[in-house]
């Protein structure tokens, strides 16, 4: 969950309880709410408080270089950090094929938003499946998501943090505003570690994997956990979930087909070296 407080929070309370499910969507074994997909495999379910806020006048405008947010926290010694996973490659439990068949299942969901997913990786220069893949595991697809924490939207943006990125935070449920601040928020992260780990001339895209889930850490529980030896155990939960769903068929690209066909599957994507991409 994005943020940039860390509060007290259940985990796989992503999507309100109240919120209707759609009728259009008739999942395989019978009614369930999109947001009761996450209590079938989170192992961990509340995330400890007490992290002091970012203020938002650390995230600069989108466009402008980012001069601050990598700074706010000491560099480490790379040698500590270097290829060092958050989490090892996981592989999948049944719990979580079970909950990819129910999705893959429902197309009109899960793929409903490749269009927009496709047009903000490719402004911000990131990973299309990795951005798929923080959107199935941050919302399941549902624009309308909103967690007790008051992350909103596909993306799970936090109003403080949608307005440091130049998203209005009123627009966060209209899908292509959270997608588009998720998206500008990933990529501030991304330049962040670029300059702590010192990636100049390496594309986001061919990033090693200990940098994406670093990344995908830091979207999470805030951007300090870049550096963070010593992460909460829903924070690797996090990660790992973000994972299992880049590795699945859920975050194929298949809208539009025409524009998804130029984009690989994941069996593809991995490198002979074991990069993410």
């Amino acid at each position: 969950m994005l943020r940039l407080t860390i509060t007290a929070w259940t985990l796989c309370g992503t999507v309100s309880p109240t919120r209707a499910q759609d009728p259009n969507i008739a999942y395989l074994s019978g009614p369930i709410a999109p947001g009761q997909l996450n209590r079938m495999f989170d192992a961990a379910t509340n995330r400890p408080a007490g992290i002091a806020a970012l203020a938002p006048k650390t995230f600069e405008p989108v466009g402008s270089p980012n001069k601050k947010l990598e700074t706010l926290y000491r560099r480490p010694a790379l040698s500590a950090l270097h290829q060092q996973l958050v989490v090892p490659v996981p592989k999948e439990t049944p719990a979580y094929r079970r909950t990819f068949r129910i999705m893959l299942a429902n197309p009109a969901k899960t793929d409903r938003w490749d269009e927009l997913i496709l047009r903000y990786s490719r402004i911000y220069k990131l990973d299309s499946r990795l951005l798929k893949s923080i959107m199935a595991a941050e919302s399941e697809f549902d624009p309308k998501a909103l967690s007790p924490s008051g992350a909103r939207g596909l993306m799970q943006v936090m109003p403080a943090t949608s307005e440091g990125v130049g998203v209005s935070a009123a627009t966060l449920h209209d899908p292509r505003s959270g997608v588009k601040a998720g998206a500008a928020y990933i990529q501030v992260l991304f330049k962040a570690a670029w300059r702590i780990f010192n990636l100049k001339g390496v594309r986001y895209t061919d990033a090693p994997m200990w940098v994406v889930q670093r990344v995908i850490a830091a979207y999470h529980a805030g951007p300090k956990f870049l550096t963070k030896l010593r992460l909460y155990p829903s924070t690797r939960a996090y990660v790992r979930k973000v994972v299992l769903f880049y590795h699945s068929k859920v975050t194929d690209l298949r809208r539009p087909a025409a524009a998804a066909a130029n984009f690989p599957s994941y069996s593809e994507a991995v490198t002979s070296s074991g990069s993410m991409y």
